[in-house]
């Protein structure tokens, strides 16, 4: 993919409201955004900038679970929704039979309204980062999944050393980072493959909007985690 910049057209999409974001953002500053934006983000999101990637995401998760985690019932895998907003990826991974699904976000009134979706056994109200969160035991899930939250002012490079403590030895951590955001992030994806702590299993494309004026596609990033202490 052609790296391009879509500023543009997420301000016609988002109305701006993503239009001043920066390495500088604070998570206070990233937090009001959403809390003010979520009666209005699927409208936004899935009907304005027609975001079809929700569904691809979660059936990549559930390929890579069917060949590396073929031990385990779907209803007895513990999947985290990193950055899970109004949590439709949780919908998708619930069609797939995923059940025991917990949702983390940085916006309360986010996930107020990820928990009309009744797909969530369990909401953590926190940022992503590379501070250990504490309501988050070392290998507690059998997954992670992150969906549009990679880029710039939301879940940052140091982040994925949090994905890979809060993820069993074994377990799976998938994500998409858009083309104008990769080269932010994949000094540290391949960091923690020379460090032994995950090792890439998949990187592909994937479908992301379908509008004409936004980015067509994204990169999927599929991850096993090898060592959490790391």
């Amino acid at each position: 993919m052609a790296a391009k910049s879509y500023q543009a057209d997420f301000k016609r999409c988002y109305g701006g409201r993503l239009s001043n974001l920066s390495h500088k953002t604070t998570e206070n500053e990233i937090q009001q955004i959403y809390d003010e934006w979520a009666k209005e983000y699927e409208k936004d999101v899935v009907v304005v900038a027609r975001a079809i990637f929700h569904k691809p995401l979660a059936e990549s998760l559930d390929e890579a679970i069917r060949k590396f985690l073929a031990g385990k019932e779907k209803d007895e895998m513990k999947i985290i929704d990193a950055a899970a907003g109004t949590g439709l990826i949780g919908v998708e991974l619930n069609k797939l039979g995923y059940t025991n699904l917990c949702a983390l976000d940085i916006s309360p009134e986010m996930l107020n309204e990820a928990k009309k979706k009744n797909v969530y056994k369990k909401f953590i109200c926190s940022s992503l980062s590379d501070r250990p969160n504490p309501e988050i035991a070392p290998e507690e899930f059998d997954a992670l999944i992150c969906g549009g939250s990679m880029l710039v002012g939301h879940i940052g490079p140091s982040a994925l050393i949090e994905m890979i403590r809060i993820i069993k030895i074994g377990g799976l951590v998938c994500f998409n980072i858009r083309d104008g955001q990769l080269e932010d992030y994949q000094e540290k994806i391949s960091e923690l493959e020379s460090l032994g702590s995950w090792k890439l299993i998949s990187k592909t494309s994937l479908p992301f909007f379908e509008s004409d004026d936004m980015p067509r596609e994204t990169f999927l990033f599929i991850c096993q985690v090898l060592d959490s202490a790391r």
